[in-house]
C-alpha cells in the first residue's frame, strides 16, 4: 500500500505530475470503489491488443455528439466525475482509464516509454468499437497530450476539442528527459514505483483549493499506476506538439486556472500552433480545475461544445 514518506521538496514534481499507468497487479476493493465512484451509469471493458482500457458511461445517446473524458498522468477517470453529470445534460459521456491506468489493465512488464500516438490509436481503436465514430473530446494534463494526438491522427473523428491544463510544447530530447528524471528520483522507489508527494507540493506549483483532498486521491490514483508512470511521462516529453497542434482542425479550447504556476505558460505557444483556438482563464481556479473547480470547468465545456 501507500508508503507513508511524503516528499518534502518541490524539485522535478512538475514534470511527474504528468506521470501515471496502471500496474497489472490485483486492484483492491477500496481502490475499486474510488475508481467507481461518481454518477456513471455503466461500467466495461474494451479489449485492445495487449490488454484492455477500462470505461464508465452516464447519460443515453442523444442527437449530440457524446462527449469522451481523458484524465490527468497519474490519475483515473473519476478524476471527471464532478464534472461528468453537467456534461451528460442531453448528451453521453465516456470516460476512459488510459493505458497501465485505474482499471485498465495491460500484460506483461510496462515497456521503456508508451509513446502519446500509441495511446492515442488505443482510445480511437476503442472508440470505434463502442459504435462512435466522431465525438467531442476532452482531456487534461496526459489526457489532454491524448486527445491532440487523436484529433490529429484522425480529424475526421474528433468535432471539438478542450484541453483543459495540458503542457503543449516542442520534444525534450533523451538528454534532458534523463536530466528531469535524475532530479525526480526522490519521487520513486529503486525499483521504479511511485512515492506519495505531501499535499503542500501540489498546492505551492498548482494553487489547489482541495490540495488534502485531492492529494490523498492523487497518490492513490499514482500508487495504482505503479511502474506505468514514467513510460507514459516519456511519450509526453518525446512528443513535439507543436507539429501535432498544427494539425489539428478541430476547433479547440484550452482552459486554465488563474492560480496555476505551471500549465499556464504553455498558453501561449498552444494559441499559436492551433488553427482554429480560443483560451480560457478561470478566475480563482487551480492548475487542476476538472477536480478543484468542476462546476466552473463544466460550465466552459458545455458553452464551448454547445455552440
Amino acid at each position: 500500500m501507500i508508503s507513508r514518506r511524503e516528499f518534502a521538496g518541490s524539485a522535478g514534481f512538475a514534470g511527474a505530475m504528468l506521470a501515471a499507468g496502471a500496474s497489472t497487479r490485483a486492484v483492491s476493493a477500496p481502490i475499486l470503489a474510488v475508481t467507481a465512484a461518481g454518477p456513471w451509469t455503466r461500467h466495461g471493458t474494451v479489449h485492445r491488443a495487449g490488454g484492455e482500457l477500462g470505461f464508465a458511461t452516464l447519460g443515453d445517446r442523444t442527437d449530440q455528439p457524446p462527449v469522451v473524458l481523458l484524465h490527468k498522468l497519474g490519475g483515473w477517470l473519476a478524476d471527471w466525475r464532478d464534472v461528468a453529470a453537467p456534461l451528460a445534460k442531453g448528451r453521453q459521456v465516456i470516460a476512459f482509464d488510459l493505458p497501465g491506468h485505474g482499471t485498465s489493465r495491460w500484460l506483461g512488464k510496462p515497456p521503456q516509454v508508451q509513446t502519446v500516438l500509441e495511446t492515442a490509436s488505443l482510445v480511437l481503436g476503442a472508440l470505434q468499437d463502442l459504435g462512435l465514430p466522431r465525438t467531442d473530446l476532452a482531456g487534461t494534463s496526459l489526457g489532454g497530450c491524448v486527445a491532440v494526438a487523436m484529433a490529429a491522427l484522425a480529424p475526421d473523428r474528433v468535432r471539438k476539442l478542450a484541453l483543459p491544463s495540458c503542457v503543449l510544447g516542442p520534444a525534450s530530447t533523451r538528454e534532458e528527459v534523463t536530466r528531469k528524471e535524475q532530479a525526480q528520483a526522490a519521487m520513486f522507489t529503486a525499483d521504479g514505483l511511485p512515492l506519495p508527494v505531501a499535499p503542500g507540493v501540489s498546492k505551492e506549483i498548482f494553487g489547489l483549493l482541495d490540495a488534502d483532498r485531492i492529494g490523498a486521491e492523487q497518490n492513490a490514483s499514482r500508487a495504482l499506476a505503479g511502474r506505468w508512470i514514467r513510460p507514459h511521462e516519456r511519450g509526453v516529453a518525446f512528443s513535439n506538439f507543436v507539429a501535432l497542434m498544427a494539425q489539428v482542425t478541430a476547433p479547440t479550447l484550452l482552459l486554465y486556472g488563474a492560480r496555476d504556476t505551471f500549465f499556464l505558460k504553455y498558453r501561449a505557444g498552444a494559441e499559436a500552433a492551433l488553427t482554429d483556438v480560443r483560451s480560457v482563464v478561470l478566475p480563482g481556479a487551480s492548475g487542476f480545475p476538472v477536480q478543484d473547480n468542476p462546476r466552473e470547468t463544466a460550465g466552459e465545456l458545455i458553452k464551448f461544445f454547445d455552440h
